[in-house]
């Protein structure tokens, strides 16, 4: 039998696995390590997969062109996705100056509640719906016959809401309202809001940096992945030819459509 060669952990035909391998194909970013059982069932699989992958090679598999084509997209799909990653994470480090200089600008939004009301749909159209009934009925009683969230059964009351515990597409809306008034369509990941700012009172508990740190760093990362995203691409569009044979698959410039997001629609 064919011994193991050193630096080896299984051979299947002449297929090797090796300890600098499989530290390689372990998922990165794992807040706990793996330990010696969760690696054992990692190569335990992975010798599965190579006894398929080795049968399918026999029966000449490989050469279809479906599959070629797939194995194709697999392949540009992780390369550009690992790109990203690189290219986004220099891109978008922020520092305890830029998190400071947030905190400073938004203080003021730091020291109130905001009661807010919200009637959630999901389409446009639906949203559109919502508006036109709201003005001949009341918020509440729109909110309990058509909202399809949980708390419509209240009135679409989320009750008060700070800064940092509401959803972003809510923040970039709410912090521009006075009370009483009701904003167009805002699109989220949840589908399409009406929101209705009902109040605003003092916080009861008042926040400092040190409370808020971690989420105005997330904030500002998304911030900055949004736009270190657009900017790339554009910078790639710029220095390479793309050409359409067929003009009803181009689409805008990137720099025209990577900022449609989820904020409202007008």
């Amino acid at each position: 039998m064919r011994e193991i060669p050193p630096g080896a952990i299984v051979r299947v035909g002449e297929r090797v696995l090796t300890v600098d391998e499989l530290d390689r194909l372990l998922p990165e970013g794992e807040r706990v390590p793996f330990d010696d059982a969760e690696r054992r069932r990692f190569v335990d699989r992975w010798v599965d997969t190579e006894l398929l992958h080795q049968e399918a090679i026999r029966r000449r598999l490989g050469d279809d062109p479906r599959v070629q084509a797939r194995r194709a997209a697999l392949e540009q799909e992780y390369l550009a996705d690992h790109l990203l990653t690189i290219e986004l994470r220099e891109r978008t480090s922020v520092t305890e100056e830029e998190v400071e200089r947030y905190f400073e600008e938004h203080r003021e939004e730091y020291l109130y509640e905001y009661r807010v009301s919200h009637i959630l749909v999901n389409t446009l159209e639906e949203a559109r719906q919502v508006q036109a009934l709201l003005e001949t009925n009341s918020f509440e009683w729109v909110a309990n016959r058509h909202s399809v969230d949980p708390v419509a059964k209240r009135g679409g009351d989320l009750g008060y809401l700070t800064k940092g515990n509401m959803v972003p597409e809510f923040e970039n809306v709410i912090f521009r309202m006075t009370p009483g008034e009701v904003s167009g369509p805002v699109r989220s990941d949840f589908g399409f809001h009406i929101i209705k700012l009902v109040g605003i009172r003092e916080a009861y508990v008042k926040v400092g940096l040190e409370e808020v740190r971690e989420r105005i760093m997330n904030t500002l990362v998304v911030r900055k992945r949004e736009r270190a995203y657009g900017e790339f691409l554009d910078e790639l569009r710029r220095r390479s030819e793309i050409e359409y044979a067929d003009s009803a698959y181009a689409v805008p410039a990137f720099a025209d459509t990577a900022a449609s997001g989820g904020t409202e629609v007008n």
